[in-house]
Parts: structure tokens; sequence; C-alpha cells
């Protein structure tokens, strides 16, 4: 096989080595060590990309096919349950047949689920076929224990969007506190975040908002939403979208999820930066009885 010039992140398996050593003389190649530190994930995501396409090639239709699929899986973690004698319990078979827990809630009424799951990233581009953004912002909202909205502006267009369950989740509970709390940093960068939509969210209870009044500063372009869960599926929306009615309801706007589970390394690094924006002097405490 032929490789074609340009640039590549990818462990070196035998066949592609082999394919890398045919290269003419007039080709050079770069390859690095693999780094101690990153060596779990990569060798995950090396077997994840060759276990996938191996359960996808292996024969039958429907659930015959699914059973070889969960057979092999199991085989594969009883092999390693084997190899790792006193660590036996870091593998774990799945039970069969395969299901996918995706809540534990009061009998009533069941959770609403993204529809994109907790799991995988996604890209919402606002076109057909694509879930709606904020269908999914709804549905997160619904089931989270925290969230931290960074947005350039707010609008009372888009607050409305959202105030019932905003309203909802921040409920106090029998224990006299909100069942989720709410952070939000935004600015009054252009003058377009409005008062009357700051003081609708400030009167929910726990939630807290911060505000860089320097009108002149044009260094928040950021559009985010954390949402953090008790569970550790937490998940993260970065995008172009501001909490405004026209953003939330199909603008051109695109904005890619991430989740703590399947991306902790990004998960973790949004969060951080949002804590360290959330303690900067420029961004002072909304007061709804002193704006």
């Amino acid at each position: 096989m032929t490789l074609p010039d340009g640039l590549y992140d990818q462990l070196l398996t035998d066949a592609l080595r082999d394919d890398v050593m045919r290269t003419t003389d007039e080709h050079a190649h770069s390859l690095q060590p693999l780094a101690v530190e990153d060596a779990p994930e990569r060798l995950a995501d090396a077997l994840a990309a060759q276990l996938a396409r191996i359960l996808d090639d292996l024969h039958g239709d429907g659930a015959e096919k699914l059973r070889q699929q969960l057979d092999l899986v199991n085989f594969l973690l009883v092999s390693l349950k084997q190899r790792l004698g006193k660590r036996a319990d870091d593998a774990e078979p799945l039970s069969a047949p395969p299901q996918i827990l995706q809540a534990i809630h009061q009998r009533s009424p069941k959770p609403a689920i993204p529809e994109t799951g907790l799991a995988f990233p996604w890209l919402f581009t606002a076109g057909k076929g694509s879930p709606s953004l904020l269908t999914e912002l709804r549905r997160e909202l619904a089931a989270c224990d925290q969230v931290d909205i960074l947005v350039s502006f707010i609008t009372h267009s888009g607050v409305r969007k959202l105030l019932d369950i905003l309203q909802s989740i921040t409920a106090v509970g029998p224990d006299g506190e909100p069942r989720a709390r709410l952070r939000v940093l935004t600015t009054t960068y252009t003058g377009a975040t409005e008062i009357r939509a700051l003081d609708e969210l400030a009167r929910l209870p726990g939630c807290d908002i911060r505000v860089s009044l320097d009108g002149r500063r044009t260094r928040l372009h950021a559009k985010a939403w954390l949402f953090r869960r008790r569970t550790g599926f937490g998940s993260a929306y970065v995008g172009s979208a501001n909490l405004s009615g026209a953003a939330l309801m199909g603008g051109l706007e695109w904005t890619v999820k991430f989740t703590e589970r399947g991306q902790r390394d990004l998960f973790e690094r949004a969060s951080a930066h949002f804590e360290t924006l959330w303690e900067d002097s420029e961004f002072q405490a909304y007061d709804p009885a002193n704006p």
C-alpha cells in the first residue's frame, strides 16, 4: 500500500510499519516514541478502533450478530481477568443480553434522556436530521446537578425559552436546598445583554451571576454550557450560540458537544477554565437590587 504524503497521528501496526518502510527514497518519515503518560489512552484507542471493525465484520444479522459480538467481547474480558491476576476486578464482563443503564430515578416521572446520549461527542449545526440544540439543552438541564453557563450576552427571549425548566431544577426541596445550582458568566459587551434577562435568572434559587461590566473589552467570545452530574456523566456544549432566542431556535450556529465519560480531559480542561474565569475579579456578582 502506498501511503499518501501528509500528516498522521497513528500508532504503528506491523502492517503500517511495513508500508512506511516501503516509501521511496524521495520520501522521509517521522516517528516519535509513545510517551508513557499517553500510553493508556492511545493504546486503548488503537484497540477500540480495531475491535470495532472486527465486531462489525462478524457474520449474522440482528440478535444473532449481537450475541456473537457480546460473546467475543466477554471472551476478551475474561482473558484479561485471567491475565491480570490480583487486578482481575478491573476487567468486568458485560451482562447478557447487553443493555445500557440510562438513569436511576424516582418511579415517576422518568427523566427525558438527551437524544445525543452522555457518552459520545456530537456536532449541532441546525441542519436537517440534526437534533435541536434547544431541545437537547432542556433535556440536559432537566437531569443535572449543576450547570455552568458562559456566554457573551443574554437576552430575555433566550431566558424565556428555558425558564420553565430552570425554575423546575432550582426549586427548593424538603432539605431547603435547590435541586440543582446554576452559575452564569456573561458580559455587557456590545450592550446586548438585557437587564430583565439577568433579573429573571437572578430570581432563581441557587443561581449566581457574574458580569464583566467593561464594555470596552472584547475578550470573552466563548459560549459554553457545562452540565455536571454526580454520576460522572457530565457533558459540555461549546460553540457559537449565545443565550438568545435566535441562537437557540436554529440560527446558523455550530455547537460541539463532548462528554465527561468519553472526553474526560476536554471536560476537565473546560471546567478548570470556567473556574478561572469565575474567580477573575473582572466579573462582578450581579445583584438585581443594585444593578
